[in-house]
């Protein structure tokens, strides 16, 4: 074998990347399914606070897990991996943002949750002051990530086409998360480790 044929391992990256991404797009779809089912009136928080708590590790370590894969399939030389932008409209964040909003705002208010907490912008920054922050937004945050990548996904699979998975990947999954999403769901994780924390029974 030379040196400029593809090693057998570049052979699965493409398939690694696909499934490392189902796994974000399945794990997404949970946690908008229980925040839809719990804004219909779900009373016991705690344990939805918990189920979150979970999904949401568990989203964050696919994230980061999806990364090293993208940097595993950018090794494959260019002529075995075609690039195409993903085609299709993208999905209207501000329409998406209010629609979680309204459910989420709701749903917290009848619990009477405190949704105020104080968040440090620089944690390494010994200058940096608390400023105030509001859960329900950063929640918000990660239900318009996660819908938008979940659409984009299955505008992905819908073609039956891998020249569109650089594409998705780079462009429609992972920037923005590391823009959008990614912030706000430490932010959440840090939060409802506190909350439940507080609230622990045990």
């Amino acid at each position: 074998m030379t040196d400029d044929q593809p090693q057998p391992t570049d052979l699965n990256a493409p398939f690694d990347l696909s499934r490392a991404l189902a796994a974000i797009e399945r794990t997404q779809s949970r946690w908008l399914n229980d925040i839809r089912s719990c804004c219909h009136g779900e009373p016991r928080f705690l344990d939805a606070f918990r189920r979150w708590e979970e999904q949401l590790t568990l989203l964050k370590l696919q994230v980061h897990r999806a990364e090293q894969h993208l940097l595993h399939y950018l090794l494959v030389p260019e002529d075995l991996r075609p690039w195409n932008d993903l085609p299709g409209q993208v999905l209207d964040r501000k329409h998406c943002w209010a629609k979680w909003n309204d459910r989420l705002l709701p749903w917290m208010q009848s619990l009477h949750i405190d949704t105020f907490y104080r968040r440090i912008p620089a944690v390494l920054d010994d200058q940096s002051v608390a400023v105030s922050a509001d859960i329900i937004t950063d929640f918000v945050a990660i239900c318009e990530v996660a819908e938008s990548t979940n659409t984009a996904m299955k505008r992905f699979l819908s073609l039956r086409n891998h020249d569109h998975l650089e594409s998705l990947a780079f462009y429609h999954v992972l920037s923005p998360w590391k823009q959008h999403g990614m912030p706000a769901l430490l932010d959440c994780l840090r939060f409802l480790y506190e909350f439940l924390n507080t609230h622990d029974e045990l």
